[in-house]
């Protein structure tokens, strides 16, 4: 997944004196599911909206897919599927026909429509709410039929504003798959939202803007390691405590308790972690877990917001 399908150079977004995004330099690799976080005001919406070339940067480029968001937007356009923070449905027509009329308006040819929009409302499980009307989905099915209108032309990369805004947890878990079987597919997402725990289930890659400043970006595994310093671990061991507490006291480490497992911070690397697990074995502890909690979009993201800009 070395291959980039965008690439930013100090792309940047001022709206009079406020600068919505700062000189931005991120890419993001083919195949990615990337998290793009950030507290309200961050500028991931405007983030979005350049690099789908329906916003024009102050100043900056980008590179999507192989074209210059700049130099020739509607190339951009016919790269990536983008889903804004509020979005428009018409209401009265049925969910079939609201297709077909982006299919057309997208250059899909007609010769292909019916299957592409069949199988496009399969891939988004609407297939049986095709003859019905739009104003008549739920909240989570209207999102997936606008999800469905951004795949209609086959782009490679997704751009999802908030997606899960909203929804109930039985929507966003319906979600969660879809973005999961869309990655698997072979499409590559970008994917803001504030719901930092759900992204975890399915994120590769994660970004986070800070007041329009990128503060990281890459895998998760890296950015993680480039912010949160030390490691919390449990450990959970069988029968009684104190051999465990003997054990890692032996070690220069004051464990704490919570629900009968043992939890500390551990600064060092993954084999100094290897090292103290088998310290722990040889010293007779009968491990039943031991390993790294949190680490993940979440834990992450709160890190940065300690890191200054």
């Amino acid at each position: 997944m070395n291959e980039e399908i965008v690439r930013t150079s100090a792309l940047r977004r001022e709206y009079g004196e406020v600068v919505a995004v700062n000189d931005v330099n991120f890419s993001v690799p083919k195949g990615a599911v990337m998290a793009l976080v950030g507290p309200n005001g961050a500028g991931k919406s405007t983030l979005l909206k350049m690099l789908s070339a329906l916003l024009e940067p102050t100043r900056g480029s980008a590179v999507v897919n192989g074209v210059d968001i700049n130099e020739n937007p509607r190339g951009v356009h016919a790269s990536v599927g983008f889903l804004p923070d509020f979005f428009g449905l018409y209401e009265e027509i049925a969910v079939k026909e609201y297709l077909e009329y982006f299919a057309r308006a997208y250059g899909v040819p007609e010769d292909r429509r019916e299957k592409l929009i069949a199988d496009t409302l399969a891939d988004v499980d609407l297939t049986g709410k095709a003859a019905g009307k739009v104003g008549a989905l739920s909240r989570g099915m209207r999102q997936r039929l606008a999800i469905a209108r951004t795949l209609l032309h086959e782009p490679p990369l997704l751009l999802l504003d908030e997606p899960a805004s909203g929804l109930d947890p039985e929507a966003r878990h319906g979600l969660q798959k879809l973005f999961t079987r869309l990655a698997q597919s072979g499409k590559t997402l970008v994917v803001s939202s504030h719901i930092l725990t759900e992204l975890e289930d399915y994120c590769t890659h994660v970004a986070i803007l800070r007041q329009g400043n990128l503060v990281a970006c890459g895998s998760l595994a890296e950015v993680s390691a480039s912010i949160v310093k030390t490691r919390r671990i449990r450990l959970r061991p069988a029968g009684g405590l104190e051999a465990a507490r003997t054990a890692l006291a032996a070690a220069g480490i004051t464990p704490s308790l919570e629900a009968n497992s043992l939890f500390f911070t551990f600064p060092g690397g993954d084999e100094e972690l290897a090292a103290l697990l088998k310290r722990l074995v040889d010293a007779g502890v009968k491990v039943i877990s031991f390993g790294e909690e949190g680490g993940g979009i979440q834990d992450t993201y709160l890190a940065s917001l300690e890191q200054k800009l």
